[in-house]
């Protein structure tokens, strides 16, 4: 359960992460206008042919194509579940078995990882991320490594939302049906605590439901600010990005066509 007041207070702290952290990225990336490649989607195709085709891609939204049902299921149930017609909102063991799905969705897609990890290295200063692989290392590792560390580094308020709602514990109780209601009827117990790794023996519904919400509302406000940043662009300027990347190098000419909603590119 959350009051409506606690959850304006939870949106609006995730909002200002989000316009920190993409402004921070934003000002610090390695070479001028990687930000944009960022924003166009930018993407290295590996299996490409090159005698026949070039490897070098814009505006790759096939990811977000395939989120999309997901990223609406989302969008429904917090506007049915969070929409306040009452001071608190109601939990239920239905919608809490629901949010403990979501929950690991959010946090087991390629789509969102791909993301933070191409934020976190525009903060860093490192080359654009054209091609993000997460191989065999668990996402626990992935997340702590790749992205937790480098907001951290940062001070950025986007890591504190982070060490809040993330927990590999609780996407591995769900996937693996180890968890259970306590008897008070008022906790959600996991049985794969070890008080190492997995150290957290219960959380009660009001824990539970904001590291869901901080969860939910990091992915929804990424993409609003995302959206925000690409039609902030001017239309038809031309932008020059520096593209390097398993062994090939070329300058590319960028721009972004308002009317066609799309980014448009060549090589210099």
């Amino acid at each position: 359960m959350i009051r409506r007041q606690e959850f304006t207070k939870l949106r609006l702290e995730v909002e200002k992460a989000i316009n920190e952290v993409f402004e921070y990225a934003k000002n610090n990336e390695k070479n001028e206008n990687d930000y944009i490649l960022f924003l166009a989607r930018s993407y290295y195709d590996i299996k490409t042919d090159k005698s026949r085709f070039s490897p070098w891609q814009i505006d790759r939204s096939l990811n977000e194509m395939l989120d999309r049902h997901r990223v609406e299921f989302l969008l429904q149930y917090m506007n049915q579940q969070y929409n306040f017609q009452t001071e608190n909102s109601a939990d239920s063991k239905f919608s809490l078995t629901l949010e403990l799905m979501i929950y690991t969705h959010i946090w087991e897609s390629f789509h969102n990882l791909h993301n933070y990890k191409k934020l976190a290295d525009l903060c860093d200063s490192k080359e654009y991320s054209w091609n993000i692989e997460i191989g065999k290392q668990s996402r626990f590792t992935f997340i702590r490594d790749n992205i937790k560390s480098v907001f951290q580094k940062h001070n950025l308020k986007i890591y504190e939302l982070l060490d809040k709602s993330y927990h590999s514990q609780l996407r591995n109780a769900f996937a693996h049906s180890l968890y259970h209601f306590g008897l008070n009827g008022h906790n959600i117990v996991l049985e794969n605590y070890d008080g190492k790794n997995a150290n957290i023996k219960q959380l009660s519904f009001d824990e539970w439901t904001e590291r869901f919400l901080i969860s939910a509302l990091l992915q929804n406000t990424y993409h609003n600010k995302f959206t925000t940043e690409i039609e902030s662009l001017e239309d038809g300027k031309k932008y020059e990005v520096k593209m390097e990347f398993n062994g090939d190098s070329e300058i590319g000419i960028i721009s972004y066509d308002k009317k066609g909603n799309r980014f448009n590119g060549d090589i210099k």
